[in-house]
């Protein structure tokens, strides 16, 4: 798995309210993202029961502006996520419990 991944849950409405002009942003002044390894806690925690999320696999590599913080195992990104830093977007939703068990695995 690389480390240079990180993601950001948001639901799919909010994708495509805030995201124009090559850059994604959720008006606030931070966006919070985590780790693989933070990845079902956090969803199971913010997000327990619900459906229809986009989780936005996101390459460190690549964020153009942002400023990455690290906090309890949370990150934080400053002045949005430019596009081309956005991997992939997948489609999540909750178990029938509630719950969320995603998988990260690299296939390199």
């Amino acid at each position: 798995m690389s480390t240079d991944l990180i993601f950001h849950i948001l639901s799919k409405r909010k994708w495509q309210e805030r995201n124009n002009a090559g850059t994604y942003s959720t008006g606030e002044d931070e966006i919070e993202c985590v780790t693989a390894s933070f990845l079902n806690e956090y969803l199971n925690s913010q997000f327990q029961g619900r459906k229809n999320l986009l989780l936005l696999v996101i390459d460190q590599n690549r964020l153009a502006n942002s400023i990455l913080k690290e906090e309890n195992g949370k990150l934080y990104l400053s002045l949005g996520i430019n596009l081309d830093a956005v991997l992939d977007k997948i489609r999540v939703d909750s178990a029938k419990d509630g719950s969320f068990d995603i998988q990260v695995e690299s296939h390199v």
